[in-house]
């Protein structure tokens, strides 16, 4: 005790006699220095990171679901949430998604698109088997829609206002 008190009073003098600390080398801040501006290449354009010429083709390789069982439309502030569930045909199948097909003479046609697992899995109860995909609609996209179709690998639901 009688030693610590004096060398934590000379350590505090000491370090704050070094009132440049904050600007030196030692300071792990400092390492690098400021930021400074730096001379843009104009020379060389940049390349985008896709060609212009290139047309980009998104293929969706997931199947259709076995069934649709409930179909429901809630109103939100700013449309709609469309919500399907389904039975799929086997346990553990994933990445659900409810896709527009199109909108042909007021009728919204969307596909439940889910993605199977690729070990085969055990045939289980239908309750093991739901899923439930969602999507939301806008108010200017519903304005000219007066049916939403959903279908499925065996059947379709719709819903009407």
């Amino acid at each position: 005790m009688r030693m610590t008190l004096p060398l934590l009073l000379v350590a505090t003098l000491t370090v704050t006699g070094c009132a440049r600390v904050s600007e030196s080398r030692l300071n792990p801040l400092n390492w690098f220095g400021n930021s400074q501006a730096a001379p843009l290449n104009t020379a060389t354009p940049l390349r985008p990171l896709t060609p212009s010429g290139q047309k980009t083709q998104v293929v969706d390789s997931r199947g259709v679901i076995q069934s649709i069982s409930t179909l429901t439309l809630e109103r939100t502030p700013d449309g709609a949430i469309i919500r399907a569930t389904g039975i799929a045909s086997t346990q553990g199948q994933f990445n659900a998604q409810l896709v527009p097909v199109s909108t042909d003479n007021g009728v919204l046609t969307l596909i439940f698109r889910i993605e199977a697992v690729a070990m085969p899995q055990a045939n289980s109860s239908t309750y093991s088997r739901q899923v439930t995909a969602a999507r939301t609609v806008s108010f200017a996209d519903l304005q000219d829609i007066r049916t939403i179709l959903v279908q499925s690998a065996t059947n379709a639901r719709s819903v009407s206002r």
